[in-house]
């Protein structure tokens, strides 16, 4: 497992491409590689990124966001209430909100 170092401002911060971490976090939270990842990158001529990518980023996952079928509801005249829920009352808030 290759570490790699980068200092950014005065702050060393250590990347690990193999399993797409950096202490710094992003990588792991996004999913996605963070500006010190791309240091790296450039420092070692990798081109082909998608590799780092979560496929959640990749056209594929967008795609098959949409493949599932979307059921349409009926007219609002349609829709059956239960009648425990028409009689609840909702109320505003008990406190109002301060300007700014």
């Amino acid at each position: 497992m290759l570490k790699n170092v980068v200092f950014e401002c005065g702050q060393k911060y250590i990347v690990c491409l193999e399993r797409k971490i950096c202490n710094c976090g992003r990588f792991q939270i996004d999913e996605i590689p963070c500006a010190h990842a791309f240091a790296i990158f450039k420092k070692k001529n990798i081109i082909d990124i998608h590799l780092y990518c979560s496929k959640y980023y990749k056209p594929v996952a967008l795609a098959n966001t949409y493949d599932v079928s979307i059921v349409l509801m009926s007219d609002k005249e349609d829709w059956s209430t239960p009648e425990f829920v028409l009689k609840e009352i909702v109320l505003s808030p008990g406190y109002k909100r301060l300007a700014g």
